[in-house]
């Protein structure tokens, strides 16, 4: 086995056309999510195809790496995987929509696997020593250290031995068709539309009045495009707390050169002037707008909108602790504890009593029924 780095045309082209003569290749991504730079950024491919690894490099200006995406997008390859939401997440940004996954995550959650790191489950099921030692490293920096690409690899190199030996304990449980629904779900699943910044949150309103939360917004729509002009995450850039500050304190902005925190090159007459500018206009369309400078952000529903929302949540924790509590406890003491979590969270119990849960495949549904059964449980209104 060796370790081949990608970072020609050439190279990714051949890699594709090997791919595609294959029934399965374990991969995983090396990404950056506003941490090192600005946005959510591919920083490295791994790819193994149970003879040779590769380490297809995103950030080469040699390669076109949507050129790798047919033989990932193949609904008759299967792509073995691990923990592959972010990295789904990633792909259906830029386009490309991975088909036939076999995530690892889900058959060891359903085989009741403690949730553990890949490390500690490949040497708890394969007695090997995994490298992650590189885990939290800048991805951007080139070349690779060593190390880097070591742990890169690690991290698809026993994925297709760690998949044969789950599917073997699988089908000896009676779980591996459970295994094959839920990675199914993955085709059904659609990001590309997401706003992977996430820069404005609904906790960020905290104590601002309606009026000082659209001001809020508009400052940190500015401070996006300021990060993404210099490639840095916006933290990097200027703290939360004192772009709230502005918003309810718009004077701050006399001092902004002498307050601390704050990136250096924003530190300048130019940049105050344009934020000032931005500060007026939004506190001048906040007025227009009629927004209440009273009225808390955070609290926008009327009280009988309130009561209504209490009423509802108090029914469905009446249903979660009647009906479906003993079928938590059921299914974890016939499938484990993990299984349990894994299978009907609270969360999905919930959805599954307000008629909000989507794709929920039908081995669990056939499973709720069967012991709701056992256990005399009326589920028909629900499943």
């Amino acid at each position: 086995m060796t370790i081949k780095t990608i970072t020609e045309e050439n190279d990714l082209q051949q890699l594709a056309s090997t791919l595609s003569q294959k029934s399965e290749f374990a991969m995983d991504l090396e990404f950056d999510r506003n941490r090192y730079r600005y946005g959510f950024d591919m920083c490295l491919m791994q790819i193994y195809d149970g003879e040779d690894c590769y380490l297809v490099d995103p950030l080469s200006g040699n390669l076109n790496i949507k050129t790798i995406f047919p033989p990932i997008e193949n609904p008759d390859i299967q792509k073995v995987v691990f923990a592959f939401g972010e990295d789904l997440r990633l792909f259906h940004s830029l386009g490309c929509f991975p088909r036939n996954l076999y995530d690892l995550d889900a058959a060891t959650s359903l085989l009741n696997f403690q949730p553990a790191s890949l490390t500690t489950l490949i040497k708890e099921v394969l007695d090997v020593e995994v490298n992650s030692s590189s885990q939290q490293s800048n991805w951007y920096k080139r070349p690779l250290s060593e190390d880097q690409k070591h742990y890169a690899a690690d991290d698809v190199l026993y994925l297709l031995d760690f998949k044969k030996e789950l599917n073997r304990r699988a089908e000896k449980k009676g779980v591996l068709g459970w295994i094959i629904e839920e990675n199914a779900i993955f085709d059904q699943l659609d990001y590309s539309d997401e706003d992977h910044n996430n820069l404005i949150k609904e906790k960020d309103k905290n104590n601002m009045s309606v009026f000082e939360w659209y001001i809020y917004r508009e400052l940190m729509e500015f401070f996006d495009s300021a990060a993404k002009k210099y490639d840095k995450p916006v933290y990097q850039l200027v703290n939360k707390k004192l772009v709230e500050s502005l918003a309810t304190d718009p004077q701050k902005i006399d001092k902004w050169q002498n307050i601390k925190g704050i990136f250096g090159r924003l530190k300048n007459d130019a940049f105050q002037k344009k934020l000032q500018k931005v500060l007026i206009t939004a506190r001048n369309e906040a007025e227009e707008q009629g927004l209440s400078k009273s009225e808390k952000a955070s609290m926008t529903m009327s009280r009988d909108e309130y009561l209504a929302m209490r009423k509802e949540s108090n029914r469905v924790n009446d249903i979660k602790n009647r009906v479906f509590s003993p079928l938590q406890d059921k299914i974890a003491e016939e499938l484990g504890t993990h299984a349990k979590s894994f299978i009907i969270p609270n969360r999905l119990a919930k959805e599954i009593i307000a008629d909000k849960a989507e794709l929920v495949p039908d081995y669990k549904v056939q499973l709720f029924r069967k012991y709701g059964e056992e256990l005399g449980l009326d589920l028909k209104e629900y499943l």
